[in-house]
């Protein structure tokens, strides 16, 4: 079966190791502008139906963020400056409760291996990163648990990777993601994914790579500039 996936990430700006509030830099509409918070920024690539495009797709936009306003430091995360960031993923299929437990299952047992948890907690207290959040939309749903996955092309690449599989787990293999997890730590769940799933397309295996060296390399450093990372040079 095919479905696109999307997301509207978001970032805080840094100028000279203070937080200056988006709207300050960036439109409301723009590929690269800001959410209902102005303050906070957005990259909005759009959709596709490949892990690996999509990531393309961000890169060029966090290009654009970069090229416009240069002085400006990206930070990813849960919550920086104190301010709580997600990073929401858009699927256009149905949101049954199979596929939100999958999500849940996958994204959280990511995020538990290689996210700030420190973040996490203060972005979950405010309101926000609930497990199995999401919201029904017309073009299926928006999964709005994760925090924002924009380190790296590394983090970025496996979390949507990761949210396409987990859909890919109820509607063609017919797996209960949750039952196989049960009681087993989110790494050990994470590196026999793929022996578990039946179902695992091509634009989806560099993901499953990008994974495995994430989970050699956890855990990481969120408390810093991203820009760096995708391979842009920091002003």
């Amino acid at each position: 079966m095919s479905f696109t996936i999307g997301c509207d990430p978001e970032l805080i700006c840094y100028r000279n190791g203070v937080f200056t509030p988006a709207d300050r830099y960036f439109k409301s509409q723009s590929s690269f502008g800001c959410d209902g918070n102005s303050v906070v920024a957005e990259a909005r690539p759009g959709y596709s139906e490949s892990p690996i495009d999509l990531t393309a797709k961000i890169k060029n936009i966090l290009d654009y963020g970069h090229q416009k306003a240069p002085e400006l430091e990206f930070f990813a995360g849960h919550f920086q400056a104190d301010l709580p960031i997600g990073g929401h993923i858009h699927i256009s299929t149905t949101p049954t409760t199979e596929v939100i437990d999958a999500m849940d299952t996958v994204l959280y047992s990511l995020s538990n291996c290689i996210d700030d948890r420190g973040q996490r907690k203060k972005r979950e207290k405010s309101g926000y990163g609930k497990r199995k959040a999401y919201r029904r939309k017309n073009y299926g749903l928006e999964f709005r648990t994760p925090g924002s996955w924009l380190l790296s092309p590394s983090t970025t690449l496996v979390t949507l990777t990761l949210a396409k599989l987990a859909v890919l787990a109820v509607l063609e293999d017919g797996l209960n993601l949750e039952l196989i997890k049960c009681r087993q730590h989110s790494l050990t769940f994470l590196k026999n994914l793929k022996n578990e799933l039946k179902t695992i397309p091509d634009d989806c295996r560099e993901g499953l790579k990008e994974l495995d060296m994430l989970l050699v390399h956890q855990p990481l450093n969120w408390n810093t500039n991203i820009l760096p990372n995708w391979g842009f040079v920091a002003n």
